[in-house]
């Protein structure tokens, strides 16, 4: 059973009640939300976070790449230039300061790779201008040794080491005067510089110039025209000339002139010189007796001996100064070759003498009647060369000198022994009048056969023989070597075949220009 007691209360009593009931209920309903709420905090807190460090970091990259790029970009192209790539580089498109860092490097960039092909272009061209002088210089016949400041050579070319026969080359930064031999001709050069520097002769004042004789190793004496100029740095340039040569063909010149006047006026008395004495023994011979007879026919016949060599002498004299001028025609140097050898047969059955002749040689152009003189005077001083020698040889040859392809291109004539050879101070001048090695001899035989060359605008040479080619070997032997480029054609050899048959034993008649050299 219930019993229900119902006792009214006032009504602010009331609505307090319900405002308390409400709120105890509102409270119980928050108590209860009190974790989710703090894990949404929580949560709606670290979201935030992390939104504000990513937007701190891709704002980082982003300004860091603004002030990095540049100086990126810097990096690369100074890794590129130190590489040696000078392409224009990469421009930061900014108008900031690190943009106009990296325009200013590529505009530096681009000036240092324009200045480097100027450098470049410099450099082909002085290495072509040293070229083409080191080119010059090889081909120069004249010598050229450049000193430095302390005297020490800087440059030399070939010329150099052919005219003194030294291995200059190898010397180059030596002293000059350090040289081997060579004392006379440095000590000349730098008296020469020095009174060039204190006291220069009239017409003298950057270079000087001077005559120089020089006796080399091998005891040859050489005339250097010698000239020596001074270059920036205190530098020396020296260049000198072998012009023995020229002197040579001056003192022939000087010996022909000499040998004309020789011959007209010895040969003038020398008849009546002969004349007289043989009257003398005409008259006086039938008048005298025993001794006095012997005696004068033994005086009479010496001036008669000696005026007859002395007419020899004339007649050699009046040969060389007045050689008459080469008349040229086809000549077949085997058949000349051939006709002079007949008159040594007496060598040529002994063996001394032989011919190696090579057929079907073409006729070269030339002075028969010189050229035969020519062969017989070597021939001569050959055999003369090996008379005192056992098993002298001597050797008469002509052959063909041909090129790779086969074709013809000198005929030449040599002439070789194995005598004694030309002495050192001989040979350099073999050619000049009145150089000789016999006792008795004029010294006019190559003498003739080098003006002969000379009509025939020839060169003439003559050089020792060594064993095996070493030119510090004994000498064993000599040999004068000519050789003939000018052939007759075919032509020229038809309309001179009249003359030919007509020519001193049978031979082709003399034809044109030859050329001469020394094998």
């Amino acid at each position: 059973h219930l019993l229900l007691v119902t006792l009214p209360i006032a009504r602010p009593l009331a609505a307090n009640a319900l405002a308390v009931q409400s709120a105890y209920s509102e409270y119980q309903q928050r108590a209860l939300a009190q974790d989710s709420l703090r894990r949404m905090y929580v949560g709606t807190l670290t979201l935030a976070l992390l939104l504000a460090v990513f937007t701190s970091v891709l704002l980082a990259i982003v300004l860091g790449n603004q002030l990095a790029r540049p100086l990126l970009i810097l990096a690369e192209g100074v890794r590129r230039v130190a590489a040696g790539d000078y392409a224009a580089p990469p421009v930061f498109p900014s108008g900031d300061e690190l943009g106009g860092l990296t325009r200013s490097f590529a505009a530096m960039t681009a000036q240092v790779a324009e200045a480097r092909e100027q450098v470049q272009r410099g450099m082909l061209q002085l290495e072509g201008a040293r070229t083409r002088l080191q080119t010059i210089l090889d081909t120069l016949s004249a010598g050229v040794v450049v000193l430095d400041r302390e005297g020490r050579i800087d440059v030399v070319n070939p010329g150099a080491t052919r005219i003194l026969q030294r291995p200059l080359a190898s010397w180059r930064g030596r002293r000059l005067t350090e040289l081997p031999d060579l004392e006379v001709f440095t000590h000349a050069v730098e008296r020469r510089f020095e009174l060039l520097a204190t006291s220069p002769e009239p017409g003298e004042r950057d270079h000087w110039q001077d005559g120089c004789e020089l006796v080399r190793g091998d005891g040859a004496t050489l005339t250097l025209l010698v000239r020596g100029a001074a270059l920036p740095g205190e530098a020396r340039l020296i260049v000198f000339d072998d012009i023995s040569e020229v002197v040579s063909a001056q003192r022939s010149a000087a010996w022909t002139e000499v040998a004309r006047r020789l011959a007209h006026e010895i040969k003038n008395p020398l008849t009546p010189i002969q004349l007289s004495a043989e009257r003398l023994q005409h008259k006086l011979e039938a008048k005298l007796e025993g001794a006095d007879q012997a005696l004068l026919r033994r005086s009479v016949a010496t001036i008669v001996a000696q005026v007859g060599a002395m007419q020899t002498l004339v007649n050699e004299f009046r040969d060389y100064a007045r050689l008459p001028a080469a008349q040229m025609r086809p000549v077949d140097l085997d058949a000349l070759a051939s006709e002079v050898l007949a008159l040594y047969g007496q060598a040529l059955d002994g063996g001394v003498l032989v011919a190696a002749l090579e057929p079907g040689l073409p006729p070269i152009l030339g002075d028969a009647t010189q050229l035969r003189q020519v062969i017989h005077n070597l021939v001569q001083n050959a055999l003369d060369a090996v008379a005192e020698r056992p098993g002298g040889r001597v050797e008469l040859g002509i052959s063909g000198a041909r090129s790779e392809d086969g074709a013809l291109h000198e005929v030449r004539l040599s002439v070789v022994d194995n005598g004694p050879g030309f002495p050192d101070k001989v040979l350099k001048r073999a050619f000049e009048p009145y150089v000789t090695t016999k006792p008795r001899g004029t010294g006019l035989g190559l003498a003739v056969v080098k003006k002969i060359a000379d009509e025939h605008g020839a060169r003439v040479g003559a050089a020792n023989l060594h064993r095996a080619d070493e030119p510090d070997a004994p000498v064993t032997g000599a040999r004068v070597s000519l050789s003939f480029s000018k052939f007759a054609t075919a032509g020229g050899a038809a309309a001179a075949g009249g003359a030919a048959a007509a020519d001193a034993g049978g031979l082709p008649s003399p034809a044109a220009p030859l050329a001469l050299r020394l094998r």
